[in-house]
């Protein structure tokens, strides 16, 4: 089979430089961090709460890009970027926010329960699935492996900066790789193979108090040990602030989004009793 790369016909602004695909070797095994051994059930409460969008909706960019068919012709294709908040326009939920808490100590966090992460390359953009869940994001416990594949048959390289920095070619549809993430913090993914459209995050934490919101814009979060948290809602930045360019072709390679959108609240969680929050985005 061919492995060259695909020509993509972009239509987009402003100008930069790719950067080259790097190959690195297999990662060695790094065993998970051990199981909590502090955890008192007994000691816990239940923070959950809803993110609203009061404001004006925010306009959603588009973008255009062509894909050639074994006779050398352009398909073109309009899309929004995979980044845009999902707003209910009449009562302004914001569906699939990351909300997690800063100041846990993992030593006294409930036992991991995430279910492992699936990263694929399907339909020229990025899927990432954990258990039921399907969308942008996963949560990952450091030290954990996470399973990468394409679902395409076309070449894809998929790359990840941030906490962890590679970039990984899977030439091969099917062929399921493993990476293992050592490091706690964001993981931004990307195509490093002329899709620039495409983007996921994987976050590396300590411990399990992450999730999403539904799509009534609210979340839920067990099992928290009782005292003061911060309550942290994260959304990806959806705009494009940056474009780099193939200085051969012109082409566009790569998109850098806009910063993230970051609130964060206290919460005193009670033992045995809930903490309600409300936040407001941006």
């Amino acid at each position: 089979m061919s492995r060259r790369l695909p020509v993509l016909l972009y239509v987009a602004a402003l100008g930069g430089c790719g950067e080259p695909t790097l190959l690195l070797p297999p990662q060695p095994v790094v065993p998970p961090p051990p199981a909590t051994t502090h955890f008192d059930p007994s000691r816990v409460g239940t923070v959950t709460g809803h993110v609203a969008w009061p404001g004006e909706l925010p306009a959603a960019p588009t973008y255009l890009y062509g894909v050639p068919d074994a006779a050398g012709n352009f398909t073109t294709h309009t899309f929004t970027g995979p980044n845009q908040p999902r707003i209910d326009p009449d009562t302004r939920a914001v569906a699939g926010a990351i909300v997690f808490l800063r100041g846990v100590d993992p030593a006294v966090a409930r036992p991991w329960d995430h279910p492992p992460v699936r990263v694929e390359l399907v339909e020229r953009g990025i899927r990432v699935r954990q258990g039921a869940e399907v969308g942008r994001v996963g949560f990952v416990r450091r030290g954990d492996a996470v399973e990468l594949v394409s679902r395409d048959p076309v070449y894809h390289v998929l790359r990840g900066r941030g906490a962890a920095f590679f970039s990984l070619a899977l030439p091969e549809r099917e062929q399921v790789r493993t990476r293992t993430f050592t490091d706690p913090g964001r993981v931004e993914l990307s195509s490093g193979a002329g899709y620039y459209w495409a983007s996921a995050d994987l976050f590396v934490t300590d411990h399990p108090y992450w999730t999403t919101t539904d799509a009534a814009g609210r979340f839920t979060l067990s099992g928290v040990p009782a005292g003061r948290v911060e309550v942290v809602v994260w959304h990806p930045g959806w705009l494009p602030a940056r474009r780099d360019r193939d200085p051969e072709t012109g082409l566009v390679t790569r998109m850098t989004y806009a910063p993230a959108t970051e609130q964060a609240r206290p919460a005193d969680v009670p033992a045995g009793g809930t903490s309600d929050i409300g936040v407001t985005l941006p």
